[in-house]
């Protein structure tokens, strides 16, 4: 059986990485194969940095219907914010011959469930500009719109991808922070945060630190960990017959430049051996978004 993974760059390893370790723990990865799929066309293009919803969804559709194609996976899990909120506009939404499960709906899910826990606590959404921009979360959760502030991050993403040691991201994200806070009436005394995009799990420590510098006692809410879980469980009813261990690939247009290669060493280095060696044999395949 083989799953396909996507995101817009390397936030969604952590999710691979999560399937290799609860898929190897609970004894179920015989006969998988993991196959991460890169949807970003190029490193110095990605999908916030194309100026209409339009040009986002056809690259997406474009690249759903030629990665469907050539590798006709079982299950397509999307774990990418950016990518999931503009999943269903594509014509591959429409036409989906297999399951196709995407982290927004996990992330809706974990904001409500946490917030009729703790109803006292406000609620950030750190996201990227195009998650932001389609507005699906505030429209999706239960709650007052003055209990939400949704923060688009620029170029995050990119700063974690590319410095672990937390530095670019504590310097972005400190202008974030102060501008979602800045939203409420009243600085909020407790608040979650949601991790909006994949990548930002990486660097769970920082957006806890900078909230609470500034008063807020803070819980992260990473929808990650129950995309994972969800996928995993799932799962448990299929049995195969294929002892065949787990496998994991990685699949990209272009070569993941080195320095990102380094930071998900430093983020993955102790949690998914599989992982990683698929990042370090990555599989280049240029025409990677043209059907066959």
């Amino acid at each position: 059986m083989r799953w396909m993974i996507t995101d817009s760059g390397l936030g969604g390893l952590s999710v691979c990485a999560g399937l290799e370790q609860s898929l190897s723990q609970k004894n179920m990865g015989q006969g998988m194969e993991l196959l991460y799929v890169n949807a970003t066309p190029d490193d110095r293009i990605g999908y916030n940095s194309l100026k209409t919803q339009k040009e986002r969804i056809d690259l997406f559709d474009q690249f759903l219907k030629a990665a469907f194609n050539r590798y006709t996976p079982d299950k397509i899990a999307i774990a990418c914010n950016t990518l999931s909120v503009i999943y269903d506009a594509t014509d591959f939404a429409s036409k989906a011959t297999v399951e196709v499960k995407g982290i927004v709906d996990a992330g809706v899910t974990l904001v409500n469930t946490s917030m009729e826990k703790y109803p006292d606590h406000k609620l950030i959404i750190f996201a990227t500009e195009t998650t932001t921009e389609a507005g699906t979360f505030p429209r999706l959760i239960s709650a007052e719109e003055s209990a939400i502030s949704a923060q688009e991050c620029p170029e995050l993403a990119h700063a974690i991808s590319n410095d672990a040691s937390g530095e670019r991201c504590r310097n972005l994200l400190s202008g974030y922070v102060d501008e979602a806070l800045q939203r409420f009436d009243e600085k909020p005394e407790n608040v979650f945060a949601f991790l909006g995009c994949t990548h930002y799990g990486y660097q769970t420590e920082v957006f806890k630190t900078l909230l609470e510098d500034r008063g807020c006692s803070s819980r992260i809410l990473n929808p990650n960990d129950l995309l994972v879980e969800q996928l995993v469980s799932n799962n448990q009813t299929t049995n195969s017959a294929d002892d065949t261990p787990l496998s994991i690939k990685f699949v990209s247009r272009y070569a993941i430049p080195q320095p990102e290669i380094e930071s998900m060493e430093s983020y993955l280095k102790d949690s998914a051996p599989l992982t990683l060696a698929a990042l370090h044999n990555q599989i280049v395949v240029p025409d990677l978004f043209n059907l066959q």
